[in-house]
């Protein structure tokens, strides 16, 4: 299946007004792509208000589409497998959508500490709106978002007529916030597969994320159980293994003690001495 041409056939477009929720986390210059893509196109910065504005350049975009084939909206199709975008429907316009919007933009975890929800991010989206609690809904009418593994597109839509206000601070649930833990897992996952794609493309086994899914998921296992438990090291770890390219570590007894024997020096230096002696070996063999 291809996300880009699977969309549900059952949105209502001529009903009510169309929006795209972009991530500019994710998209970088994402105003200016907007403006190169679709010059007049009516968007509202999330991060226009005052607890955000140190954060506006990086602000979730709320744009407004007015027909499926909008030059915006086609670019957003084309990458919908890297989930960062949400697709939303709303008989009001812009500005109560986005009203809304900010009041989730900073929640409470279960324990009352505030954080910030990448809304734009689609598995997001899918743990709030999946959540089943209709008071997220507000205007929303219909909440959809595409999945690059499953490689599906899920709708979300409000199961009253009218949704009960939604007073802040909103706090996650246990179960909400589980969620949400496994959706920032996805995205470094997908973070992960992106960097492969551009520095190692030639040793990635699968055409899409989908059939490289448990590769990524055995290097995130592969290295935690290393202590490796932020992005950084999951990424050094990876460029380890694509670089030795099946060789075993063995045959590496420089990166072997630094990846396995007791050390005082800490794990996160020493994965990049051993990324690095990889590089290395893999140069003096004429590999990327």
């Amino acid at each position: 299946m291809n996300l880009s041409t699977s969309l549900p056939n059952d949105l209502p477009w001529s009903e009510q007004q169309a929006f795209l929720l972009l991530d500019g986390a994710t998209l970088s210059d994402l105003p200016d792509r907007l403006k190169q893509l679709s010059p007049g196109a009516n968007a509202v910065a999330l991060y226009d208000c005052p607890s955000f504005t140190a954060l506006r350049d990086i602000s979730p975009l709320l744009v407004a589409i007015e027909q499926s084939d909008e030059a915006i909206f086609q670019f957003y199709l084309q990458q919908a497998h890297e989930e960062w975008g949400v697709l939303l429907f709303s008989p009001e316009p812009a500005h109560g959508v986005a009203q809304h919007l900010r009041k989730l933009l900073t929640v409470e975890l279960p324990e009352g500490l505030p954080v910030i929800l990448r809304l734009a991010d689609a598995a997001v989206a899918r743990a709030l709106f999946g959540s089943g609690d209709q008071r997220l809904f507000g205007p929303l009418s219909c909440v959809v978002t595409a999945d690059g593994v499953e490689v599906n597109w899920q709708q979300h839509q409000p199961r009253l007529a009218e949704c009960p206000e939604l007073l802040t601070p909103y706090r996650l649930s246990a179960e909400q916030n589980s969620v949400l833990d496994h959706a920032d897992r996805r995205r470094v996952l997908l973070e992960l597969d992106a960097h492969l794609l551009t520095h190692f493309p030639e040793r990635l086994r699968g055409e899409s994320v989908s059939e490289r899914w448990q590769m990524l998921e055995q290097l995130e296992t592969e290295a935690s159980s290393l202590g490796l438990d932020n992005p950084s090291g999951l990424f050094y770890y990876a460029n380890v293994m694509a670089r030795l390219d099946g060789s075993p570590l063995s045959q590496h007894p420089q990166i072997n003690r630094l990846l396995h024997n007791p050390s005082l020096q800490p794990i996160g230096e020493r994965i990049v001495l051993a990324a690095e002696l990889a590089r290395q070996w893999a140069n003096e063999r004429g590999r990327p």
